[in-house]
């Protein structure tokens, strides 16, 4: 597609970008192919943020039906304008603040607001059961720390969540040009897809961010832990035992194959 002319439409309109609402919007038709080709075809696609609605509309072109959740209802005439389609509606609201298991399984799409990524991605992973992938435009840095190794000075207890419930990979860098206004920033592509084979998400998002409350601690002195599996050191040094894993392991050093193996072992504990 061509260029969409987004400083020209949002003048039209009398409108301009909302800095608070971290809102950068692509002006790349390329980009927007990329992303739209990296989520279709797919019956269902589940929008995070519209931007001026030109991936909405390459999406509505491609799927059987799309639901945008947008937080800025003063785009609402605008995107009523560019998004013509009897395929598509508008949940104005806050995504944090969605039900996502009311909309139905779907394909995920959104550009991420930088400041609240962390955050959308929980409830992405919290509702998992809910979609069956996401094609995901964040912070450069923030996709490399999602995707990254252990022992990498970038993994976080969100690169466990990422990896240990979802098959993930980097599609393609985005540099700050291709959006209105230019952010500081380069941005990155990711897809995740569930795992088949993966544990309760919310239990397992909590037990590895009690593990991280000390990553650098031993794992079997973790007080945050030892509070969450009400159990005591000796406990933990004996999950670790079965899990193969040396006693003065520290969460930090736990590849996301050890904390699933950790969790399941936890699991059969509390029964």
């Amino acid at each position: 597609m061509n260029d969409p002319k987004v400083f020209e439409i949002l003048e039209r309109h009398g409108l301009s970008t909302t800095k608070s609402l971290g809102q950068n919007f692509l002006k790349s038709g390329a980009v927007l192919e990329k992303i739209a080709t990296a989520a279709l075809p797919a019956e269902r696609i589940i929008e995070i943020g519209a931007g001026i609605g030109s991936l909405t509309a390459l999406l509505c072109q491609g799927a059987k039906e799309v639901i945008t959740i947008e937080i800025d209802r003063k785009l609402e005439p605008l995107l009523k304008e560019q998004v013509p389609f009897p395929n598509h509606q508008f949940l104005w609201q806050d995504v944090l603040k969605t039900d996502l298991a009311a909309l139905g399984r779907g394909t995920i799409v959104g550009n991420l607001p930088y400041y609240i990524t962390t955050e959308i991605l929980s409830l992405l992973l919290e509702n998992i059961s809910c979609w069956d992938c996401a094609v995901l435009m964040v912070q450069k840095e923030v996709a490399e720390r999602l995707l990254c190794a252990p022992g990498s000075k970038d993994y976080r207890a969100a690169s466990v969540w990422v990896q240990g419930l979802c098959e993930g990979e980097l599609l393609f860098e985005v540099p700050p040009h291709c959006f209105h206004p230019a952010p500081h920033v380069h941005s990155a592509v990711i897809r995740l897809r569930p795992k088949a084979d993966r544990p309760d998400p919310k239990g397992f998002i909590a037990f590895v961010q009690a593990a991280f409350a000390a990553r650098r601690k031993m794992f079997a002195s973790s007080a945050a832990v030892q509070q969450l599996l009400k159990c005591d050191k000796s406990t933990l040094s004996a999950l670790l035992e079965q899990a193969g894993l040396p006693q003065n392991s520290r969460a930090e050093a736990f590849s996301p194959r050890e904390f699933l193996r950790l969790y399941k072992l936890a699991q059969i504990k509390n029964g």
